[in-house]
């Protein structure tokens, strides 16, 4: 939708300033970006499509990975920069800044009338995924809450909402994607959330230093 369509953009511009930063040749060179899962499948495809329309000769390449090890490749020059979500931790060495926030809103089979979610009827995904714990922090939720099954993808989790195994939280990202078209049976409490996470770009400042060039 347009929605997604201006957020590619402002990513793209934060990333236009970014590479300006960096002092490459824009329109002629490689860059390869990190992107965490929760939000590569929504952002990537609009994303790509518009950044070979304004760049048709910047060469992309994207890594998928956790937050934990996109910030590893930063570190040792794997990767360019990344597309992360907030609030995350980071090292020093590493410079941040938000383009959007994306609310998280509460889903759950229709036949359940309550919001309450019930002990072990939280399903979340697996540890290492950003996006639990931007769900943790912003919901009163206790560890009783969370489900012993966890999701290793968030498709995985809407199929197990979708057949009323427990309740969960969807970024806004994905439901704008068509993430739950298929599933008419799921209902978004679209009122019922003050969660949300930032999404924004990373890139490591050992990088970009005017030093840098002079040392190779």
């Amino acid at each position: 939708g347009s929605e997604m369509c201006i957020r590619d953009r402002l990513v793209i511009a934060e990333i236009n300033v970014l590479l300006s930063t960096a002092k490459l040749d824009f329109f002629d060179s490689e860059v390869t970006i990190g992107v965490i899962p929760t939000i590569s499948t929504y952002i990537l495809p609009n994303f790509l499509s518009n950044l070979s329309k304004l760049y048709p000769k910047l060469k992309v390449s994207f890594k998928e990975d956790t937050s934990e090890n996109l910030l590893m490749q930063l570190e040792q020059a794997k990767i360019d920069f990344a597309i992360f979500a907030f609030p995350y931790e980071l090292p020093n060495f590493i410079e941040s800044f938000q383009v959007f926030s994306d609310p998280i809103y509460f889903i759950q089979h229709k036949k359940r009338k309550s919001k309450v979610i019930e002990n072990g009827s939280l399903l979340m995904l697996e540890q290492g995924h950003c996006l639990r714990s931007h769900i943790l922090q912003n919901n009163k939720i206790s560890n009783q809450h969370i489900s012993g099954f966890s999701c290793t993808s968030i498709s995985t989790l809407v199929a197990m909402v979708d057949t009323d195994i427990g309740v969960s939280f969807l970024p806004r990202m994905a439901i704008d994607f068509g993430i739950l078209n298929h599933y008419p049976n799921i209902s978004i409490e679209m009122n019922s959330t003050n969660s949300k996470r930032d999404i924004g770009v990373i890139y490591s400042c050992l990088l970009y230093t005017s030093d840098a060039a002079d040392e190779e």
